[in-house]
């Protein structure tokens, strides 16, 4: 295990001072933090970007800012006084003129524009239990722009898809239920 890993690792387990989404209060602070230390621990509270990142998870949060980022990355940003940490699913305006599309990826619509002053930094790790995600990963990078792009559409497919989970769901603890159990004694 690498010293970064256990730096890390012992800020999840300092990670109850942190919570999700912030009041305005909380943009200055953790702004600051992020120029001192270069990076923050937030604990994850809404659902906005299910199912990638859910209510409960940590994420490991290095200062970055619009040159840093693209398309698929999830970042945190200031958005009407707020703090989120959302995909970025689309780029506009010209490399020097930069500007990102940003989206809760179970959200039908997008956020708005996040434009250079906004974007604090960019999600790079996440904890789930004893789980770690690292969004840095190849697979994680790959993921994540498949899944920019799908976000852009998912007014159409997402309550479908949601649907179609919620169905399945109930359709196995049925079948579960119904199914004998295995080595009854006679």
């Amino acid at each position: 295990m690498t010293n970064e890993s256990k730096i890390e690792i012992s800020a999840v387990l300092d990670a109850s001072l942190v919570g999700g989404e912030r009041r305005l209060d909380d943009v200055a602070q953790i702004s600051r933090f992020l120029e001192q230390q270069g990076r923050v621990t937030l604990r994850v509270r809404g659902s906005s970007m299910l199912p990638w990142i859910k209510p409960g998870d940590v994420a490991i949060i290095r200062q970055a800012g619009i040159d840093d980022v693209r398309c698929g990355d999830v970042v945190l940003f200031k958005h009407e006084s707020r703090l989120f940490v959302h995909r970025l699913v689309e780029k506009q305006g010209t490399l020097r003129e930069a500007r990102f599309l940003a989206k809760g990826d179970a959200h039908p619509g997008p956020d708005g524009i996040v434009d250079r002053d906004l974007v604090l930094g960019r999600v790079v790790r996440i904890y789930r239990g004893k789980k770690q995600i690292d969004l840095d990963s190849p697979i994680q990078l790959a993921l994540g722009l498949i899944v920019s792009q799908l976000s852009r559409k998912s007014a159409y497919w997402y309550p479908v898809a949601r649907a179609a989970a919620v169905a399945a769901q109930s359709a196995w603890r049925v079948l579960s239920s119904l199914r004998a159990p295995e080595n009854v004694a006679e």
